[in-house]
């Protein structure tokens, strides 16, 4: 998992990380390379990412699984964070035990088909 929140709030990157200020963006140069916020641009002109409908459809088949599938117990736990360092982690980090997977032979169903391989 990428840890969206130490990301967007490295100070190394955003001034004043945590405030609210979406002018902050008027002021960055335009660029196809360039770091655009996930949601800002059309991905039909390259401004997100080439596998954001791939991601979302193995994003909803993972938690399909872990949701439906997945047999776990969550034990007691330090899950205090650490927003000062990257990635913000809990001091357990997070831990599972008594993992199984309930009835391995059923497939998943599939995932629905992207706006783009639909033809949106």
């Amino acid at each position: 998992m990428l840890d969206l929140y130490g990301t967007n709030h490295d100070p190394r990157t955003w001034t004043d990380p945590a405030s609210f200020w979406p002018e902050r963006f008027l002021r960055r140069e335009q660029s196809l390379y360039g770091f655009v916020p996930q949601g800002g641009g059309d991905h039909l002109q390259g401004h997100r990412c080439p596998g954001e409908w791939i991601t979302v459809a193995l994003m909803k088949a993972a938690a399909r699984m872990l949701t439906t599938r997945l047999r776990y117990e969550v034990p007691e736990q330090d899950l205090d964070t650490d927003f000062a360092r990257l990635p913000a982690l809990p001091k357990s980090r997070f831990v599972m035990t008594s993992v199984s997977i309930d009835d391995p032979s059923r497939s998943l169903e599939p995932v629905p088909a992207s706006p783009i391989s639909a033809g949106a």
